[in-house]
Order: C-alpha cells, then sequence, then structure tokens
C-alpha cells in the first residue's frame, strides 16, 4: 500500500489529501469567525477599521507588531478559550441535570 506519491514538483503528496492553494496577496482581508488565535483576534479587530484592507496589508501589519503587542493578543486568545471551555462544561452540567 502507497502512502505517498512524489508529484512533478517533487513534493511528496499523500493520496487524498487536497492541496491548498496559495492565498492571492491582494484580496480582502476576512479573518475567521471561530478562530480564536492571537493573529484572527488582531484580524477581527483590524479589519473592523479596515473594511477593504488586503491580505497583504493585514499581514504588513500583524509582522510590524511588537512582541508585548503580540503577547496582549496571545493572552487574549487564551481568555477566550477559556471561556469556551466553562461555557461547554457548564452546558454539559446543564444536560445532568435535567435528566
Amino acid at each position: 500500500m502507497e502512502t505517498s506519491a512524489s508529484s512533478s514538483t517533487g513534493v511528496i503528496v499523500q493520496p487524498g489529501k487536497n492541496k491548498r492553494t496559495p492565498t492571492n496577496p491582494n484580496n480582502i482581508f476576512k479573518p475567521s469567525s471561530d478562530s480564536t488565535t492571537a493573529r484572527n483576534l488582531c484580524g477581527i479587530e483590524w479589519q473592523a477599521e479596515h473594511k477593504t484592507g488586503t491580505i497583504a496589508e493585514f499581514t504588513a501589519h500583524w509582522n510590524s507588531l511588537t512582541a508585548e503587542q503580540k503577547e496582549s493578543y496571545a493572552s487574549r486568545s487564551k481568555l477566550v478559550d477559556a471561556a469556551k471551555a466553562n461555557v461547554v462544561e457548564f452546558i454539559t452540567n446543564l444536560d445532568g441535570l435535567s435528566t
């Protein structure tokens, strides 16, 4: 059983795996609605002020942030993830009470 194949470019591609096409940097930046990464949280704020901003423009903005600014977004990301975990636990506990 073959688990991988080489493409004409020499890149190993696993059967059944879709290759992700490169993103056009000139496309309008659209942050994910369900991702809680530091970069995505920054992107949500940035996109609110730059409605027609491109992926390249946001990438330049993200890369220009200081380590402290990125850490601020990382801290928020951890808080959001913890809050989501608490909601799931709360709902699970509610389900146990209703039976």
